[in-house]
């Protein structure tokens, strides 16, 4: 039950913490500047991203092709990648006149952006839920994961506070700069998201881009840590702001009062730091017990002969997931996963994807689901490109055998580096 609360818990933690650290600390920078028009527009982009995210999942469960999460989540990218650049340009010239509507129109595009894509991913986590119980909406394991669901946006929600309100104690040069390594750290995460799209739609191939990208595809899961390193740098920031200065108005119990108001702001400083210990925890040791016991098909070791790796039919007719691994002349282990997907048709492709890399696919309740981002595949798709689908290799069904070339593994062996 536990590690169902983490399945949960961890992804909603993360997505909301992604969401809602960056919003908060651009709310601090916009309540300070002369104009109002600044917090107007992001209420208002806070509301029509909220119920944007909505709508779009409620479009994706009711029609299931209409909306493409690759392409929504690749657009909502592109655009926020945009006006991140505009909003820190602005700043950094400062509030002029000649920037208001720059600035207006870039905190709107970037907070429903962050919506369409974050929000977009924290909804899909109740959402599966809901569809995998298909009913059974009673039992203990479906409880734990609202639960863990709403324990972990919970959570996320705090955890933004804590940071909101730690920025809030920055002066205004210091709180830029907070606010620019934050950026940063969500543009790195948008940028090598960008390129896994661009490679899994063919617009970046060749090898320089497999060899770059497949260590960052491979440890994905390790880029949350970006993002806590940049959340580290508010309660570093506010710790070493140097004390209010003693001004000759100031009578003792006036400067006492000061002093005391600064030490009271650094506490939100140190909440910040035992929710950031509580994040990683949960992220690394957590996701180990959320992970450790998931069912994965053992690989069976094939061997090529006559330049073709061959399986029998009898062996994967029975409509689960086969999972099987070829020995490349180059050294790399390269799995290849087989299943039935209806009649005479199956479903052939590498254990693994041009968006989550080499990480795999498992079974849970007949659905083949990514192991890294708990996707469920839709097995008629299962040999077709795009999204989270394995990377399809060629095949041909004869004399009662599954038949893939040799030449095929042996291609994408590096893949597997």
């Amino acid at each position: 039950m536990f590690q169902t609360f983490l399945q949960q818990f961890i992804p909603a933690m993360e997505e909301g913490l992604t969401l809602g650290v960056p919003l908060g600390i651009l709310l601090v920078i916009l309540r300070r500047l002369p104009s109002e028009v600044y917090k107007k527009s992001f209420r208002a982009a806070m509301k029509w991203g909220f119920w944007l995210s909505i709508f779009v999942i409620a479009v994706r469960v009711g029609t299931r092709n209409a909306v493409s999460r690759e392409m929504l989540e690749g657009l909502a990218t592109i655009i926020a990648l945009v006006g991140e650049t505009v909003i820190l340009l602005c700043l950094f010239r400062g509030a002029r006149e000649n920037v208001s509507k720059p600035l207006k129109f870039s905190v709107t595009a970037v907070v429903i952006s962050l919506f369409l894509y974050h929000g977009f991913e924290l909804w899909l986590i109740p959402v599966g839920s809901v569809i995998s119980a298909v009913g059974d909406y009673f039992s203990t394991n479906f409880l734990m994961k609202i639960l863990g669901f709403i324990f972990g946006t919970l959570f996320a929600l705090i955890s933004s506070f804590l940071v909101y309100k730690a920025a809030d104690a920055l002066n205004n040069t210091r709180l830029k700069f907070v606010f620019a390594v934050q950026i940063a750290a969500c543009m790195i995460q948008q940028i090598i998201f960008l390129i896994q799209i661009l490679m899994a739609r063919g617009f970046l191939t060749g090898e320089f881009w497999m060899e770059l990208m497949s260590p960052i595809i491979n440890h994905s899961s390790s880029l949350i840590f970006v993002i806590f390193v940049a959340i580290l740098v508010v309660p570093i920031t506010l710790f070493s702001q140097p004390r209010p200065e003693k001004s000759p108005e100031y009578n003792p119990a006036e400067y006492r009062k000061i002093l005391a108001g600064a030490i009271h702001k650094r506490r939100w400083g140190a909440g910040v730091i035992a929710a950031l210990f509580l994040m990683t925890t949960t992220s690394t040791a957590g996701s180990y017990i959320a992970n450790q016991e998931e069912e994965i098909v053992p690989a069976i070791p094939v061997e090529a002969e006559n330049n073709s790796v061959d399986v029998d039919l009898e062996v994967v007719k029975d409509g689960h997931l086969h999972r099987f691994v070829y020995h490349a002349s180059t050294g790399e282990n390269v799995r290849y996963i087989v299943i039935l997907k209806g009649g005479s048709a199956y479903g052939v492709g590498l254990d693994a994807c041009e968006i989550c890399g080499a990480t795999g696919y498992f079974e849970r309740d007949n659905q083949v689901i990514c192991k890294l981002c708990d996707v469920q595949m839709n097995k008629a798709t299962i040999g077709t490109r795009g999204g989270c689908n394995p990377i399809p290799i060629e095949y041909k069904i004869e004399d009662g055998k599954l038949k893939v070339p040799q030449a095929e593994l042996e291609k994408n062996a590096k893949i597997f580096q």
